[in-house]
């Protein structure tokens, strides 16, 4: 009896153990570095950037792919890759040959993979489809490329890839086909040796970003969860317009922050996917809020036709954010990510160029002009998709 109870507990006990790992896993309830009260200075916002030749921006996977392809082609020392998401596809495999070949001839490769993003990966295991990252017939093991995996890591949802500490490429675009054909989604290149390098310091080393500078790389990591703060100065420092296209919008401070700033005569328009892959129901609770509580004149929310994956921004039409953070509490606390801020004149390339993209997204949706009648189990899920992804 003794001996079935002792059993029982540890059973018991394990099972707990689990649950907990399970929780630390995919909800990283202490969430990661604190966040300031600050990010932007009040000279980013007083004045443009006098420069800002070193950044491009690349707008869906064509551009974006080929770039990086292009890049790693031409890498003469050191490649480093960080991705959530790397299938067993077209695009998959190509990298894997383009990163094997650069290899081989003496480049060192670096590839960080998070492994809660391999829960994406899993019909292709299932389908007994190797894994690009995990096995020999990948990357592991292959002689000049180190693969970096860590189970007790914190989750990653970051994606860039730095070659030569002179080119970087980095936004929200994994590595996978939908992302280089189906969906809609933005990159941006950072082209110069010394911003490449202060990324890398940034991102790889927790080093602050340098001031002055023409742009600011903001991040969440274990220091510091920088990206929420900024994107609400972003917004509560707008006059005129804020323009939002993301694929998942239910955090609550960048809720409120859009309603700040339509209740002040700022023209608000938010572009969200007609059916993203996830997080449905969390954006129709998010849009059914900004419905109710921000005056109908000043608030625009469009459904893009398709995925679009995006996580941009555009206040005034010159100050701009693009990276790899979601408007979820998941991205805004609890995940490893990277966002580019930038203040530019209207007329400089990278700035119009995501201005008039913007404008184009805008005249393909379709405006939402009255809530949706959301059930009981409706709100559950949207509760369930918030806090999950």
């Amino acid at each position: 009896m003794k001996a079935s109870k002792l059993i029982s507990l540890l059973a018991f006990g394990l099972i707990i153990a689990i649950l907990a790992a399970a929780v630390r896993f995919f909800f990283n309830p202490l969430g990661l570095g604190p966040e300031p009260e600050a990010v932007l200075s009040v000279d980013f916002f007083a004045r443009p950037a006098k420069n800002l030749s070193p950044l491009e921006l690349l707008v869906g996977g064509g551009e974006a792919f080929d770039e990086m392809l292009e890049s790693i082609d031409s890498a003469a020392s050191s490649i480093h890759v960080q991705t959530y998401i790397w299938k067993d596809d077209n695009m998959g495999r190509k990298m894997l040959a383009r990163l094997k070949t650069a290899a081989s001839r003496g480049v060192k490769v670096t590839i960080s993979k998070d492994i809660l993003g391999t829960v994406f990966e899993l019909g292709d295991l299932l389908h007994g489809k190797p894994s690009p990252v995990f096995t020999k017939a990948g990357l592991k093991g292959y002689a000049n490329i180190n693969v970096h995996l860590s189970l007790f890591a914190d989750t990653d949802h970051s994606k860039y890839v730095i070659v030569d500490e002179r080119l970087v490429i980095f936004g929200g675009m994994n590595i996978a086909d939908e992302y280089h054909t189906d969906w809609h989604d933005y990159m941006a290149l950072i082209r110069s040796s010394r911003w490449a390098k202060a990324f890398q310091d940034k991102v790889l080393s927790g080093s602050s970003w340098p001031h002055p500078s023409p742009f600011v790389v903001t991040v969440n990591n274990r220091k510091a969860t920088e990206i929420r703060t900024a994107l609400i100065e972003m917004i509560d420092n707008s006059r005129e317009s804020v323009i939002l296209e993301h694929a998942y919008f239910s955090d609550d401070k960048v809720i409120a922050a859009i309603e700040r700033a339509a209740a002040r005569g700022v023209n608000v328009t938010i572009i969200l996917p007609e059916e993203p892959d996830t997080h449905l129901y969390a954006n129709m609770v998010t849009i059914n809020r900004l419905l109710g509580s921000a005056p109908e004149d000043n608030l625009k929310i469009l459904l893009y036709p398709q995925m679009s994956h995006a996580k941009v921004a555009l206040t005034d039409g010159k100050i701009a954010a693009i990276g790899s953070a979601n408007l979820t509490p998941r991205s805004m606390l609890t995940s490893r990510e990277v966002t580019l801020f930038v203040h530019g004149a209207h007329d400089d390339l990278f700035i119009n160029e995501l201005q008039e993209r913007l404008v184009a997204d805008m005249a393909e949706s379709e405006q939402v002009l009255e809530p949706y009648q959301l059930s009981f189990t409706d709100k559950v899920k949207a509760l369930v998709g918030k806090y999950v992804w």
